[in-house]
């Protein structure tokens, strides 16, 4: 049996790899090989309950602590499947439809809204997993892929609504569109992170992670009521935007709506 190439890589990926088993390799250095075990042969039992300290040292920081959490359901607010995209598409194409870059706009609007929904909901159900079996930690990697995701869809909802303006939040206003953007960027550039002092905890792993509250980094968080308002805010405007031909005077009526909300509060 001849067994396959193995599939070629970049010059500039295979610089990375000497270097990162240069770094992994050198006696002396901070990231060398550590074996805590008697011998490199001693097996690791599957199935075995992690300690606290291993968990927040090894796994995520405050894994330990991380026991409960109220996530809302929000399968009724977001159409299935590709609701608001079809629709968008469905009316441009019968109704009435924007030509050039509003129309490319509204559409990765809905697109990325769609997906923050979708996300939301994978998130959601390994998170729940995850708390209804604490030694299950590849539930909990798998809710933090989710939540890294959604994050990122999320935000570019909301920063194509904004069309480059950078209207979004004023630096250091403490929003929620803020620490959105934050928590978005900590995920998105781990590797500056991992070498920047004060972006992760003391022996941390993870740029983002779990709270009984929400999800948190060294500089940001958000609560899972906020994300909730997060999506049904961005909810309400894919619902105005599924129609070319309404939708002007649908996002007239949710400005001011805005400015009521603001101004009652």
């Amino acid at each position: 049996m001849v067994r396959p190439r193995p599939p070629a890589i970049s010059p500039g990926l295979r610089s990375d790899l000497v270097r990162l088993i240069a770094s992994a390799s050198t006696p002396g250095r901070e990231s060398a090989l550590v074996r805590p075990c008697p011998t490199a042969e001693t097996p690791i039992v599957a199935g075995v309950p992690l300690t606290n300290e291993a968990k927040d040292k090894y796994i995520a920081p405050d894994m330990s602590v991380f026991t409960a959490a109220t996530i809302e359901d929000l399968h009724g607010v977001s159409p299935e499947p590709d609701g608001w995209v079809a629709s968008f598409w469905l009316n441009s194409i019968f109704r009435g439809r924007f030509e050039g870059p509003l129309n490319t706009t509204l559409l990765n609007f809905l697109r990325r809204t769609h997906a923050a929904f979708q996300e939301y909901a994978v998130a959601r159900t390994h998170t729940l997993a995850y708390l209804a079996n604490p030694d299950a930690p590849r539930q909990y990697f798998a809710a933090m892929t989710h939540w890294e995701i959604f994050l990122s869809q999320a935000y570019q909802a909301h920063c194509l609504l904004d069309m480059g303006q950078k209207n979004m939040f004023k630096q250091r206003d403490g929003s929620v569109l803020e620490r959105l953007s934050l928590l978005y960027g900590r995920a998105k550039h781990v590797e500056k992170a991992i070498t920047t002092a004060g972006q992760l905890p003391e022996n941390g792993t993870l740029p983002v992670w779990l709270t009984n509250d929400g999800l948190r980094s060294t500089d940001s968080h958000l609560t899972f009521g906020e994300i909730v308002n997060i999506l049904r805010g961005l909810a309400h405007c894919a619902e105005a935007m599924e129609d070319p031909l309404t939708m002007r005077e649908k996002l007239l009526a949710i400005a001011a709506e805005s400015v009521e909300h603001t101004e009652a509060g």
